[in-house]
């Protein structure tokens, strides 16, 4: 899991790509229903590890500023 969080975290503009890419995928979705529930669970885990990830960057950050 570790060269996957790195790999999202290098390339400057994925994670924020990925985390409104599938909420706004899912949210489209209650309109349209176009996805299947295997693609809806799987745009839910990424938007749930992206937050993880966002979370666990900004507690870094604030421990660093104190």
């Amino acid at each position: 899991m570790e060269k996957l969080e790195k790999f999202i975290l290098s390339v400057k503009y994925l994670p924020t790509i990925l985390y409104f890419g599938s909420v706004g995928l899912l949210i489209y979705n209650f309109e349209v229903e176009i996805l299947n529930d295997y693609t809806k669970t799987l745009l839910i885990i990424i938007w749930c590890y992206l937050t993880y990830l966002g979370v666990k960057e900004y507690e870094k950050k604030r421990k660093n500023k104190s």
